[in-house]
């Protein structure tokens, strides 16, 4: 199993850093921080990333290799918890236009769909509740 850590680094006040081993970084912050993404974004960005991911071989290979994909992502949140989201929304952005015959099109959007619910790491993840393992210093 491999790994892929990422590191958090506090670099401001309500500002920090997200890097990993290949050296790209992610600037995190609370709402309205300028030039930031809240985690809840984040966590967005991840799940229309993978999404994105997923698809993109099978949607490219039949659209062409131009083909603008675009993933887009919200949320809703619950009314009794503002800090938990009740539900997110993916919507693909991609014109499929090109292949003619309707038929063909509803195969390819079938078979994203099986795809992404069967490879999308992070959609799975979320959606099958992963555990959290929680470690504080105690001295």
């Amino acid at each position: 199993m491999s790994s892929t850590p990422v590191d958090v680094r506090r670099t401001g006040k309500h500002i920090f850093t997200a890097t990993n081993d290949r050296g790209a970084e992610v600037t995190i912050g609370r709402d309205g921080a300028p030039g930031a993404f809240t985690p809840g974004e984040l966590l967005l960005a991840a799940i229309a990333g993978c999404s994105a991911v997923t698809s993109e071989s099978m949607l490219i290979r039949r659209l062409g290799e131009s083909a603008a994909l675009d993933v887009h992502a919200d949320r809703t949140k619950t009314e009794d918890d503002p800090h938990k989201f009740a539900e997110v929304q993916v919507r693909f952005d991609v014109d499929l236009g090109s292949i003619e015959d309707a038929g063909e099109r509803a195969k390819l959007v079938d078979a994203v769909q099986r795809a992404i619910e069967r490879l999308c790491t992070v959609s799975r993840s979320v959606e099958e509740g992963t555990p959290i393992s929680l470690e504080l210093p105690r001295d």
